[in-house]
Formats: C-alpha cells, sequence, structure tokens
C-alpha cells in the first residue's frame, strides 16, 4: 500500500483503507477507485492523504537538476552532514531528507557549488583562550543579566493593565502608543502575512481589539528581546542568521500548533523565537567555550544539549527558560523552553514536542543558525505525541517560507 498526499492522487488509484474527513465524516469506502470527482471532494473536506493500492508514490524520489558529478558528490555529503544528528530512519525524516535534496540541489543547480559551505571548517578548534567555567552556572548568568538589562516602562506597564480587572483595550493601547517605535513595530507585524487580515489595521487600539492583550504582549517581549541581543558580539554566530532561524521556529511552531487546533497557538511563535535565547546568554558570558561547544557537536556528530551539559552542566534550554521566568513570561510558556529537547519529560509534553519539531524543522528547511550546525536529533516519541502525518510538511512548509520572509524584514529591520 501507499499513503498518498490528496494532491499527488491520480484517477484510477484504488483506495485501500477507508477515507474519512478530520470530522469523522464518512468519505469513500476501501475498493472504490479514485476519479475526478473524488479529488474536488477529498479537498474540500480537508482529507489530506489516502491509502491506496500499490506501492509508495512513483514520483517520491526527489528530482534534481543536472550536474557535474563532482558537484553532485559534493551536495551529497553535505547532505549527510546535515542529517549525521538525526538521520533518516523514520517516514517523517525521509520526507524532510527528500525536501532538503530538493532544495540543496536546485540551489547548486541555480547558483553553483560555492553555495555549499565548506565542511574542511568543522575539523577546526577555534580561537582564543577558554574561559574560567569554574564559577558559571545559571544562577550566576541569569542574575547578572537581569542586574544588567531590563524591559521598557511601556512593557511594564502593558503587564500592569494586564493584570487590572479594570483594564480594557483602550488602556493598552494608550500605554503602547507612549512608545512610537513600539508601535510602529507592531502595526507592521499585524498586518503582514503572518496574520493574513483580509483589511488593513490602522491603529493600536484595533490591534489590541483583534488580537487581544496579552497576544500583544507577546509580541512586545519578542521585539524587545531581538532589541537586546542584537548587540551582541557576531564572532560565534551570525545574529541575522540566528534570529532568522527563530523567527522559522515560531512560525513552524504555530503552524504545528496550528494544526493540532490548540488555543492561543500565536503565543508558540514567541516559544519559537526566543527557545534558544539561552545560548545567547552562553555566548556573552564564555564566547570562546561556546564556539568549540558548537565546532564539537558538528565535528562529533554529537547533539548540541549533550555537548553543553558535558561543558556547562546544564543545556541552553534550561539557561533560557530560568531568563524567561526571570522576565515573567508565563510558566507555560517557560515550561515549553524548557524542555525543548527531551519534550516528553515536560508536564506541557504536547506543546514542548510542536516546539520539539518546529526547532528541527528550522534547521531541516535551510534556515539553521549556521550552516554546518547537522538537524537536531528529532524525538520519535516527540513526534508521534503530536499525531500527524508527515504528508502534512510539504504544504506546512510553503506556507510557512511565505510567513517567515515577511516576518523577518519586519522584525529584522
Amino acid at each position: 500500500m501507499a499513503l498518498i498526499r490528496v494532491d499527488k492522487l491520480k484517477e484510477g488509484m484504488v483506495v485501500k483503507k477507508d477515507v474519512t474527513a478530520p470530522t469523522g465524516r464518512f468519505i469513500m469506502a476501501s475498493g472504490a477507485t479514485i476519479e475526478s470527482r473524488h479529488l474536488k471532494l477529498l479537498k474540500s473536506w480537508g482529507v489530506i492523504e489516502v491509502e491506496v493500492e500499490g506501492d509508495d508514490e512513483p514520483d517520491r524520489m526527489p528530482q534534481i537538476p543536472p550536474m557535474s558529478r563532482s558537484d553532485l558528490t559534493t551536495g551529497v555529503a553535505y547532505l549527510d552532514h546535515l542529517f549525521s544528528i538525526c538521520g533518516r530512519g523514520t517516514p517523517v525524516l525521509k520526507e524532510l531528507s527528500r525536501a532538503a535534496t530538493i532544495r540543496v540541489m536546485n540551489q547548486i543547480g541555480q547558483k553553483g557549488i560555492s553555495v555549499i559551505p565548506d565542511l574542511r571548517s568543522v575539523g577546526d578548534e577555534g580561537k582564543g583562550k577558554m574561559e574560567d567555567l569554574s564559577r558559571v552556572s545559571i544562577s550566576s548568568i541569569v542574575g547578572k543579566q537581569t542586574r544588567l538589562f531590563s524591559f521598557s516602562d511601556t512593557y511594564r506597564q502593558i503587564v500592569e493593565v494586564l493584570q487590572s480587572p479594570r483594564s480594557s483595550a483602550t488602556h493598552i493601547a494608550q500605554v503602547v502608543e507612549k512608545d512610537t517605535s513600539l508601535s510602529a513595530k507592531l502595526l507592521q507585524i499585524v498586518n503582514s502575512a503572518y496574520y493574513g487580515f483580509p483589511s488593513k489595521i490602522g491603529s493600536i487600539q484595533r490591534a489590541v481589539t483583534i488580537l487581544g492583550g496579552r497576544e500583544l504582549t507577546t509580541l512586545a517581549i519578542g521585539i524587545t528581546a531581538i532589541r537586546y541581543f542584537s548587540k551582541l558580539s557576531q564572532d560565534v554566530l551570525d545574529m541575522e542568521r540566528f534570529w532568522r532561524n527563530s523567527v522559522a521556529c515560531g512560525v513552524f511552531a504555530r503552524l504545528l500548533a496550528g494544526e493540532k487546533r490548540l488555543p492561543s497557538d500565536n503565543h508558540f511563535f514567541l516559544a519559537g523565537l526566543l527557545r534558544d535565547i539561552g545560548l545567547l546568554l552562553l555566548i556573552g558570558e564564555c564566547p570562546v567555550a561556546v564556539e568549540l561547544v558548537i565546532r564539537r557537536s558538528c565535528r562529533d556528530k554529537i547533539s548540541l544539549p549533550i555537548c553543553e551539559r558535558e561543558v556547562f552542566g546544564f543545556s541552553h534550554a534550561f539557561l533560557g527558560a530560568s531568563l524567561l521566568a526571570e522576565w515573567k513570561v508565563p510558566s507555560y510558556l517557560v515550561n515549553i523552553v524548557k524542555y525543548k529537547d527531551n519534550p516528553l519529560f515536560s508536564s506541557e509534553d504536547l506543546e514542548s514536542s510542536i516546539l520539539h519539531v518546529a526547532d528541527c524543522l528550522s534547521f531541516a528547511t535551510g534556515y539553521g543558525w549556521s550552516p554546518i550546525m547537522p538537524i537536531p536529533a528529532m524525538d520519535d516519541e516527540g513526534w508521534n505525541r503530536l499525531d500527524l502525518s508527515y504528508n502534512v510538511l510539504e504544504p506546512m512548509c510553503s506556507r510557512a517560507e511565505r510567513q517567515i520572509s515577511e516576518i523577518v524584514d519586519v522584525f529584522l529591520k
């Protein structure tokens, strides 16, 4: 049998198993032959895939442009490196590998082999003397950052208004409008493809009315964090690439939450945006050590959190979660970020699994914060916790690409 996406079905295929809509409504019986009218019917009822008789989908193999054997060998070696930690052993990883192969090979065909990073640099030991890590701890780093960094008066006032039982959209709008830069950025975001409202939202008060005060606060946290950490040295990481990856993770997390029809799916964007903020804290505290840890992960094909725990005694996810708690980010979001690498240990295991998969997708689709960083390991049980078919990935990635492009333009400019 073969599990075929609806847009790949062809007339004459025979249904292997009864087809039902997401609502549970019966659509087609096993043994039925696909006709043109069925294709429209299946799409109208939101059916993603159909199990049909026969072998695997015939055109599932990636189609790549013509190129020299040398370029093909280099491209394959790069793809092997990207999938060296996560592997290709499950249906979802095979689908990600297929999509990545098409993307990488098309880039080579269009722009030449120079688009592929030189993997020989992976073995470099880095520069500089390792910092003294004897006093490095989560509490010391978070305490230092808390003393150095505080949110703007606008953010604090927004939180105070939200906590007041008498607050209204007008009150929140009046606070936000005092910060003209924040107001302009928020209006750009709510009018972007990320939200996709049919008509333009021209005022902060209307934005608060439509989105809600908590959603506005979520965006304010993200904007403020990017402003602060954009000043960080770029010796270890390209900050534009880092935030592009963070936006991508946020978009994927939101889309996955939407697939699960979870309430407050927009809060997942903030979780994705800030899920690697602990890495930035580590770079600010001990950049040489972080560079060595990243290089070891790339060179030895060992998961980054494992390398971090060996050197620092904790992962950047736990560090970032501690900072978010200090920032009064909602506790369930703190928990989601804390367990992004081990989602089933989280009390919010579904939500942490969504962030975990979104993290992997952000690297697998070419938005990694380093072009030589392998795709993070995907927890099989974490993916299974989502109870989604891998066939949702291709259309999801198409939607994500459009949103990521526009959101990056708004957030980073």
